[in-house]
């Protein structure tokens, strides 16, 4: 029994189940983080609120990126079809799916470049920081399309709910956010 038990459950660890889940994760982290990310620059935040929101952000950011890679380092293992380390850290360099892995792997170093630079702000000023930040979107809108369109879990319509649900709310509060941000310039111009 206890034999069985094992069996099954390594079966389940198998490196694509893995893989699966790392990138699964990582993807619901890195839209948490930008959620949050968005929720805590409304104006009409309460600063103890987004202070809350902030830590968040932070941490579902660090924790994305840190599934993203155990996602990508796990496919080294495959003895099926494990990829090379060029594979998973050279864009374009996968022998197969060469665009989509490629897109992935752009998607990671962008969520690395915006993870570094916000710990480096005071030394790089919060103008170039902002202007780094906002990579934060199209690195979101590149897992996206890596998951919905190599993830084999999207083939489950509970999954293909999930991306549409989690990219119409990035969307909703993107444009929130920039009506708000055009608002706000508006006022100050008529002032």
């Amino acid at each position: 029994m206890v034999q069985e038990l094992f069996a099954r459950f390594s079966e389940s660890l198998s490196v694509w189940n893995v893989t699966r889940a790392a990138g699964l994760t990582s993807y619901v982290l890195l839209f948490l983080s930008i959620v949050a990310g968005m929720l805590q620059s409304f104006s009409q935040m309460p600063p103890s609120v987004r202070k809350i929101w902030n830590i968040g952000h932070q941490s579902f950011g660090w924790f994305g990126l840190l599934f993203g890679l155990v996602h990508g380092i796990v496919l080294t293992l495959d003895r099926k079809q494990g990829l090379e380390w060029k594979e998973i850290f050279v864009p374009f360099a996968a022998s197969e799916h060469s665009l989509l892995i490629g897109i992935g792997i752009i998607a990671l170093y962008a969520v690395v470049i915006v993870m570094v630079t916000s710990d480096w702000l005071k030394w790089i000023g919060r103008y170039v920081w902002r202007a780094i930040h906002y990579l934060s979107f199209p690195a979101y809108l590149l897992a996206l399309v890596h998951s919905v369109l190599l993830g084999s879990d999207t083939q489950y319509r509970e999954l293909t709910i999930m991306y549409a649900v989690t990219a119409g709310i990035v969307i909703m509060l993107f444009i929130l956010r920039i009506t708000q941000g055009i608002a706000r310039k508006s006022a100050s111009l008529v002032k």
